[in-house]
This record gives C-alpha cells, structure tokens and sequence, in this order.
C-alpha cells in the first residue's frame, strides 16, 4: 500500500466529527452510502482544516452511488480572482484524463474492434519505430509484442522523464520552466504530437513505470476510430453523459469559470499565480492529460463507473468491461513503483518515498497490502497534475474527489486536505475492522 505520513488535517477531522458518528451498517455496492454526520457537520469539519492552509480554494465531493452528489466548496478562483469555488469551477485535470482514454479504449474492446492483447504494431505500425532506450543511451529492438493492456497498465516501457533517469539524460530541458524542450522530428519519423516523442524503458510486462502509455493508446483509438480524441470524447463519453463542461477546447462562457493555476516560491513556498500557457484552441489531443473538467462532471463520471457503466439510462460501457477495468491488472511481480521526482522541494511535496507495492487498474491504482489511513484494500485512486485527486471504491459504491490548482505536484497541504476528506469519509461509512476505521 502507498504510506502517507501521519496527518494532523486528518486527526482533527476525526476528532470533529468522532462525538456525531455513531456506527453504520456493512455496506453493499447496491445500497446508498449512509454517511453518518448531516451536511453541516462534515463542512464546518472540512473548513476547520482549509482555512489555515495557504490554498486559494478547494472543492471536495462525495459520490454515493445512490443519492445526491454532496458537495463543499472553499476559497476562491485564485490570488486576485474573487469568484467563488463552486462544483462548476473549471479545473485542469491533467492525468485524471486518462481514465475516459480507458474508457475510450474498452468499449472499442467491447465492439470487438481492438482485443487487449492483441500485437498493436499491426494496427499502428509506427510503433516499430520506437525501440527500447537502455541505461547507457543505446537502443535495441523489443523482444515482445506491445498490446494495449500493456499501454493502459503502463507495463509498456513508455516512460515520462521524470519517471525515468534515462529519458532525463537524453532529453534538453527549458531552463525556466523545468519542461522538455520538444524533440526536433526527423524525416519519416512518425510525429505523435506530444512535447517530446515517445520513449520506452524495458519490454513489454517486465515492470511497472508511469508513462506516455495513454497517450500512445489515444493515438490508436484515433486510428482505429477515424475521429480525433476530441470529436470521440464527445461523441461517446462526454456527449451520451451530459459532461457539458468537459473537454478540450471549450466555449469562453465556460472558461470563464476556470480555476487560477498557482505555483510556489522555491524557498518560501509562497503562492503566486501563473500565466496561462494552455494553447487555444488546442489542435491535437494529447490521452494522458490536457482536459478541463468540473468537480460536477467528473463526479458524474465516476457515479457511472459505481454504476457498471450506465448512468441515467445511458450505457457508456458494459459492466464486465468496468469490472476489468477496475480490477488489479499488474502480473505477478510486478507491483506500482513511485521513485522520488528528480529536485522535487521535499518540504512542499510527498515526492513518493518508499512507495513501491500497489497494484495498477486499467485506470488507477490499486490500494493492495492492507489500509491506508482509513482507505480500505481494492480501492482504486489517482490523481492530475495540478493536485486534483479521486477515490473510487466499486465494493461500496463509493467516490470522493478533492480539487485544488497548483503546482507543484503532490502538494503537502492539496493532498493531506484530500486525505483528511477521505479519512472522514470512511469514518463515516466503515464498521470497526472494515478498511481501518476505529
């Protein structure tokens, strides 16, 4: 199980809320989540923890998978933004795109267009050009077929360079920003339209290392589907669910909702707000990150995948596919590995320490080895770059999602807030001995 460390946030929020919480039934998936404390309980304990922190804003969720959404919202847009947070603020959900890209992907399996474990190169055959990068820079050819369970599990050896000390070596980075600079194409290279070309570490299966495997997988969802990311996210995800404020390109009277990004001072760790380099319109459509979204519909999101797949009468996608998606996919063997993030500011963020044993959905990450804080085992999790972060527990019909917009990653106080939201949470629905709760 991923470790984080022991939180004050959390143990407050416990103790706010330990006099009001009497105890709950076991919960099935097919009944309401029961949370114990009213509405106003669980918001004067949410804003007892927020209004210390330096955060602008934050907006937390709980998703039943029966009954309302319940929502609490703090703070504002951002530093000179007074717009309130609200359910309908814009956020950029980065790595939380990868997720629909799953769901892209499986219900072209579900159609019988693709198999999970068919040799992807003879659909896409520019993947022959991409060979394995060893650690001392030179390349050799793989020595298996890559498939997309491979690309969606990120046992594919498409790494990003900060997960991977040999795409650092090899890649110029801008000095202001920390980003690579992109990769200058060479003729008859396949350009997949990411900042730098694609890069794998090991063959396909032999290890777990988090990559470019879903952007990767979107280009083959584009090729196989004829339709840009985009037009399929809409046409089969977005549109069929009403996620009305997700996507891409959006109209300006929704960007007006949009969330300030934030950054922190080396040093001191203050806050300041940064430009908005988000190109407009976006023209290629990048599977692994890039999306806007709404805590409002990325909640409806999930409610469909609590749901197996439907939602509202509308079916996104079958509910053995869900249950694939949403079960541990790691082979034997091979278990999640975090390494710490190369220069990370390790009195700001959590930077990975010693988190080396998880297993790995179609989707997220597998909660195995035992509880965490009050997160039971088999529960998936992940998060976006910009500290948005979700809990999806399919056993109980459960979800919980935490939004906040700054970098850098892992954000101590973004991610013990959402911690400590979730630990209440769980306080609320979890018999003593069940997942940890006390």
């Amino acid at each position: 199980m991923l470790r984080h460390s022991t939180s004050a946030l959390a143990a407050l929020a416990t103790s706010l809320l330990s006099s009001c919480c009497a105890q709950a039934p076991t919960l099935d998936r097919n009944l309401s989540v029961q949370l114990r404390a009213t509405a106003g309980e669980r918001a004067a304990a949410m804003e007892a923890l927020v209004t210390p922190t330096s955060l602008p804003g934050v907006v937390v969720a709980t998703v039943p998978l029966d009954g309302e959404t319940e929502f609490l919202s703090f703070g504002r847009h951002g530093l000179g933004d007074p717009a309130p947070m609200t359910p309908d603020s814009l956020f950029e959900i980065q790595s939380m795109t990868k997720a629909f890209t799953a769901t892209a992907v499986l219900q072209l399996v579900e159609r019988g267009v693709i198999g999970l474990d068919d040799p992807l190169e003879e659909v896409m055959p520019e993947l022959r050009q991409i060979e394995i990068l060893v650690e001392d820079g030179t390349r050799r050819p793989p020595t298996r077929p890559l498939t997309m369970r491979d690309l969606l599990r990120h046992t594919s050896g498409f790494a990003y360079f900060f997960t991977s000390p040999a795409i650092l070596a090899e890649v110029k980075l801008n000095p202001i920003t920390g980003m690579p600079l992109p990769d200058k194409i060479e003729a008859g290279e396949y350009d997949w339209g990411f900042d730098i070309q694609p890069r794998r570490i090991f063959d396909a299966g032999e290890a777990w290392v988090y990559g470019r495997g879903l952007g990767v997988a979107a280009r083959v969802v584009e090729r196989l589907s004829g339709d840009d990311l985009d037009s399929y996210f809409k046409a089969h995800i977005f549109g069929p669910l009403g996620l009305d404020s997700t996507g891409y390109n959006l109209p300006e009277s929704l960007m007006e909702r949009r969330v300030t990004l934030h950054t922190r001072i080396p040093g001191t760790g203050a806050l300041v707000p940064m430009p908005d380099l988000r190109p407009r319109p976006m023209e290629r459509f990048y599977g692994g990150g890039s999306l806007l979204s709404t805590p409002r519909d990325y909640a409806r999101f999930l409610r469909c995948l609590l749901n197996g797949g439907e939602l509202d009468g509308v079916r996104i996608l079958g509910e053995d596919m869900v249950a694939l998606m949403t079960s541990d996919q790691l082979p034997d063997g091979v278990r999640v590995k975090l390494d710490p993030i190369p220069g990370a500011d390790t009195d700001r963020t959590r930077t990975y320490q010693e988190e080396y044993d998880d297993g790995y959905s179609l989707s997220w990450a597998i909660e195995v080895g035992g509880e965490d804080g009050r997160r039971p085992e088999g529960v998936g999790y992940w998060s976006g770059l910009f500290n948005t972060y979700y809990t999806i527990d399919p056993a109980r019909g459960l979800a919980v999602l935490s939004f906040s917009q700054l970098l850098p990653f892992d954000d101590v106080e973004a991610y013990e807030l959402y911690r400590a939201y979730e630990d209440l949470v769980y306080q609320a629905v979890l018999e003593p001995g069940d997942g940890g709760a006390e």
